[in-house]
């Protein structure tokens, strides 16, 4: 058996796929496959993969093409067909140094517990190898993705690699389905409810992805943050983060009140009726601050 799953979910992402190919390539740890996971791409993607499979690389390439259902399910069912102990989520657009696989495979087979743990994340950096955000505090730490963001105020995109049965035991039974066809979901609805449990995550100061930013794409969740596509996914992500982490976020009162006005604000800007709001946030002591803060998120969202 393989030892790492690479999933790879792309929409009409021919002509940055080869990139990611390369880099596969290169990498120094050989023991993995590579699933690519076409979500409905309507340019060459399929013959680019093809011609990927036809120079007969040392690792085997699987590809599935499927309605577009959009990242969030699609990266779903592709975890739902890992049968190895580690797999990784690797992007359509970027890049990875030749030791990226290496570093983490030695850093997560260095858990003894690994019940206890879901992930090892480690940095990104740009295209000149300049790291993107911070630094992970204490030469790294094993905690939670709340303590990493809001206790050390590590900021930045991450990158790291999953324990397979722990990451399949906290996805296995639950029901996914509200999120069909709602266009962007973002990860967090499933890592706040696991990270908020107590399940860890390693954080490593190994640079294992160079993140290249698109400006141009106009798919991103930054170029549309406020059309309606977006606007479900981004809404359920507030509430996810404010049910899941709840009197935790008093100790943290400007995460409470982004994310409290965030959730509104998109809430109110999908078209969601004000009872309807309050309904869904779990914390009775945040369901209170929600309506004192309600006339500023109304403001807000107008003014958007």
């Amino acid at each position: 058996m393989k030892k790492i799953t690479i999933i790879t979910p792309t929409y009409n992402r021919a002509k940055t796929l080869p990139k990611v190919f390369e880099s596969l390539l290169h990498q120094s740890f050989k023991d993995f496959l590579w699933i690519i996971l076409d979500d409905g791409s309507t340019d060459n993607t399929s013959t680019v993969v093809e011609n990927f499979q036809l120079l007969n690389p040392f690792f085997e390439i699987i590809y599935k093409k499927d309605k577009n259902r959009h990242k969030f399910l699609t990266v779903l069912e592709g975890v739902k067909m890992v049968k190895t102990p580690y797999f990784m989520v690797v992007d359509s657009d970027d890049a990875y140094p030749e030791d990226a696989l290496e570093n983490l495979i030695s850093e997560v087979e260095k858990i003894e517990n690994q019940d206890d743990y879901i992930s090892v994340m480690g940095l990104s950096a740009d295209e000149n190898g300049k790291i993107v955000g911070d630094k992970y505090p204490n030469n790294g730490f094993d905690g939670s993705i709340f303590e990493m963001r809001y206790k050390y105020k590590v900021r930045g995109d991450k990158f790291g690699i999953f324990i397979t049965k722990t990451y399949q035991r906290e996805i296995s039974g639950k029901d996914f389905s509200q999120y069909e066809g709602k266009g962007y979901i973002p990860q967090s609805v499933i890592f706040n409810d696991y990270d908020a449990r107590g399940i860890k995550t390693r954080f490593v100061n190994k640079i294992v992805r160079f993140y290249l930013k698109d400006d141009d794409d106009e798919a991103s969740v930054s170029n549309t943050r406020w059309s309606g596509k977006n606007l479900f996914g981004l809404t359920e992500g507030h509430l996810s983060f404010l049910n899941s982490y709840g009197n935790q976020l008093f100790f943290y009162p400007k995460a409470l009140l982004r994310n409290l006005i965030g959730y509104q604000t998109y809430a109110l800007k999908s078209g969601r009726k004000i009872s309807s709001i309050f309904t869904k946030i779990k914390n009775p002591w945040i369901k209170f601050l929600g309506i004192i803060t309600l006339p500023f998120s109304i403001i807000y969202q107008k003014l958007k």
